[in-house]
């Protein structure tokens, strides 16, 4: 139904609103024009199809006495206020208008205008801001006509009934074109499915890894991490088939675990620090997943326990690789053991032990040598070789290293022996010239540097075996000693850490803090921290450059007999005489896994690598924690050709 500008009023013509039928401003009206408008203007009826002839015919007729009365009353209100001035009336005394019909119109267009939603020509911004500037007309009294302001000719009748019967008659066209209607909440009503756009649909669904070259593709890929690789794996077959390409996992697996703590140079592949040599057939992703369990079990402490027994009295020293396990015991003998296997197979001893059957056989007549496993079943039961040299020691081995050519052990005797590693660890030379036991030694490729109960540190000529300096400092027994390039370091039982300068042979720095004597010491690989521990039960990490104590770590209750940094993780493995080994985190100094009473008496050594720990103590047990023994495959994180 149309409405009208006043009660009485006609339909207003869709063209005298100031719009054209294509919704464009039409020429200002001219004068006598703008005269005429004021005038009542010719009934407009839209077409309606449900509207049947009858109603057509009664409703013209009404229409047409209504605006008949209309025109007359219109006419006579603009004659009047053309030729004389009403006398003003205040506000406060006129009849309220709040419930008039003129006041419902004002309040639909005013809202309407306000609409967010309407594209209709009527309610182009122009024309809302020119009828909301239009005064509303006067109502009279009781059946009077309302008086129009001055100047304003019925334009604000005219509006707003144009906006409404555009509103009425336009809904329907409009509302095919409606995509969002405000609604007061947070959620867009639509009224019609959103039309797709063909290009957007076009972007959304294309498959870059079809539209790009596979070589392309696998270098983006290559910038995944571990977890978004396995994401890419389930979208779809060709996602699987280019995020499995052994490029991609061989630069994840290199970029994401061959970071370092404290390494002075990049890990090396086939160094035996879990990165394998390259070759051509290696399956990095599966590698991935080996490395990644490795570090879960890291994280969890979830290490299966294996016991070599063979020694016959407390085992002071211990170093070992992929291959191979080197021990030194007070029982005089040194016993090297195979990795994979357990079994024990050379002893080097004095040579009252060669022949001896009671060191390889019990007197149950089984093998002295066999491996405990986590099931406690007796395995890798074995006779090793004996051999005596004639250059040996006749007391304890208190002290150990070796590298692919030499070996170096040091006794309670006070002298040092170097083995051909190569030559079925024949001796080539003595190191002699302490006058107490030799507590600790380090070697490189120019030095060897040993440390002695006798409160002094030798350094020796590894090629020659000749002395060349004697360092002394220390006022008690210096207990271990550790180098890196042309710096030692050194702890003793006089409280004191002490840095040392080869080159030179001066105390460099001193780092002060420990309360009681000191057992073993550490030098991080780029030689830039150094833990300390001993028998005031705390280990300490410092700044090397600067002297600073960075961490202090309680946790043992007895005396820290050893201590190992591992440069690459970031790991700091000690052992105690509380018969405890623990993880510590040297970045945070925070304890990571503890493992009590795994040793029955005390811990005299332990040292670890990228898949275990082995320590050895004063019962007479080799103890290998293996994190990796359950993993699918972790044979081929090793550096074997």
């Amino acid at each position: 139904m149309a409405y009208s500008g006043t009660t009485d009023c006609a339909t207003v013509s869709g063209t005298e609103d100031g719009f054209d039928t294509n919704g464009s401003l039409a020429p200002p009206p001219s004068r006598f024009q703008h005269q005429q408008r004021s005038l009542p203007f010719r009934l407009e009826k839209p077409s309606d199809g449900n509207m049947t002839r009858a109603q057509d015919s009664e409703q013209e007729g009404g229409r047409r006495e209504g605006g008949l009365r209309s025109f007359i009353r219109r006419a006579s209100v603009s004659l009047r206020r053309r030729r004389h001035s009403h006398a003003p009336q205040a506000i406060e005394d006129r009849p309220s208008t709040s419930s008039s019909t003129w006041h419902r119109v004002r309040q639909v267009a005013s809202f309407n205008r306000h609409s967010k939603c309407l594209p209709a020509p009527c309610f182009d911004e122009d024309l809302s801001t020119d009828v909301s500037e239009i005064f509303a007309p006067i109502p009279g009294y009781g059946g009077a006509p309302p008086i129009i302001p001055r100047g304003s000719g019925g334009e604000a009748a005219r509006a707003t009934a144009a906006a409404q019967n555009d509103l009425l008659f336009g809904r329907n066209r409009q509302l095919g074109q409606l995509e969002d209607r405000e609604s007061g909440i947070g959620i867009a009503v639509t009224i019609t499915d959103p039309i797709q756009s063909d290009h957007h649909s076009s972007i959304n669904s294309v498959d870059f890894m079809s539209a790009l070259p596979a070589e392309l593709a696998i270098q983006i890929l290559a910038h995944l991490d571990h977890t978004a690789l396995v994401r890419a794996l389930r979208v779809s077959k060709k996602w699987q088939f280019a995020a499995s390409s052994c490029h991609i996992w061989r630069e994840a697996f290199l970029r994401e675990k061959s970071r370092t703590y404290a390494m002075s140079k990049p890990l090396q592949l086939g160094a035996g620090l879990g990165l394998p040599y390259l070759k051509p057939d290696t399956d990095w992703k599966d590698l991935y997943r080996i490395k990644q369990e490795l570090e879960r079990n890291w994280l969890e402490g979830a290490a299966e326990p294996i016991y070599l027994n063979g020694h016959s009295d407390s085992i002071y020293c211990v170093q070992f690789d992929e291959s191979k396990i080197v021990t030194g015991s007070r029982d005089k003998t040194i016993r090297i053991w195979d990795m994979k296997t357990y079994s024990c197979k050379l002893i080097i001893g004095p040579p009252d032990f060669v022949g001896n059957n009671a060191i390889v056989t019990g007197e149950d007549g089984l093998p002295q040598h066999y491996a405990a496993m986590p099931d406690l079943s007796r395995q890798a039961q074995s006779t090793p070789s004996i051999v005596s040299y004639p250059i040996h020691h006749n007391q304890s081995i208190l002290c150990l290293q070796y590298d692919e050519n030499i070996l170096v052990t040091g006794s309670s005797d006070g002298t040092c022996i170097v083995y051909d590693i190569k030559d079925n660890c024949r001796p080539t030379m003595r190191l002699q010239h302490h006058t107490a036991a030799v507590l600790d030694l380090a070697f490189d490729d120019r030095y060897i540097v040993t440390c002695s109960k006798d409160v002094s540190i030798c350094v020796w000529d590894r090629a020659t075996g000749i002395m060349l300096k004697q360092l002394r400092g220390h006022i008690g027994p210096v207990n271990a000693v550790q180098m890196r390039g042309n710096t030692i370091v050194s702890c003793s039982g006089d409280f004191r850490v002490k840095l040392w300068n080869i080159d030179t042979g001066k105390n460099i720095r001193e780092f002060s803090g420990h309360t009681k004597g000191l057992a073993c010491s550490q030098f991080s690989d780029d030689g830039k921290y150094i833990a300390s521990a001993g028998n005031d039960k705390l280990i300490r990490i410092w700044d090397a450059n600067t002297g600073e104590c960075i961490h202090t770590l309680p946790g043992h209750e007895n005396l820290v007999r050893s201590l190992h940094i591992d440069s690459v993780s970031g790991r700091l493995i000690s052992g105690s005489y509380d018969q405890d080994i623990k993880v510590f985190d040297m970045e945070s100094g925070s304890l990571l896994l503890d493992f009590p009473k795994w040793h029955s008496s005390w811990v005299l050594g332990a040292k670890s690598d990228y898949r275990r720990i082995i320590s050895t103590g004063q019962d007479p047990k080799i103890l290998i924690m293996d994190f990796g023994l359950k993993i699918r495959g972790i044979e081929k994180l090793e550096s074997r050709r």
